[in-house]
């Protein structure tokens, strides 16, 4: 309603009488977040499994190395999950602070 208010004003240069929402909480913020936090859980359950299948391996070659490419992955998976998670909150911290 404060837009229409402005509007009706005839203040259409009045760009900071505008109100600013807090993009830091919104709801796309949290969704993003609890995604990116279950991929996170995933992983760690990925390595956990793979050092399992690595234990009981029992020293045969192909289950030992398939055994670390699993943990391997699930690494490199949990590494670009908190890269992500840090772009993510980063960017819309960045917007946040830009629209105050």
């Amino acid at each position: 309603m404060k837009i229409l208010e402005i509007l009706a004003a005839g203040e259409l240069t009045a760009l900071d009488k505008l109100p600013k929402g807090d993009t830091t909480s919104t709801g796309l913020t949290n969704i993003i977040n609890w995604v990116l936090a279950a991929g996170g859980i995933v992983a760690v359950g990925v390595i956990v499994y793979g050092a399992v299948k690595y234990l009981t391996s029992q020293g045969q070659p192909d289950k030992t190395k398939q055994a670390s490419q699993i943990i391997a992955y699930a690494i490199i998976g949990l590494v670009i999950v908190a890269l992500a998670f840090a772009i993510v909150n980063f960017v819309f911290g960045a917007i946040g602070e830009a629209t105050k």
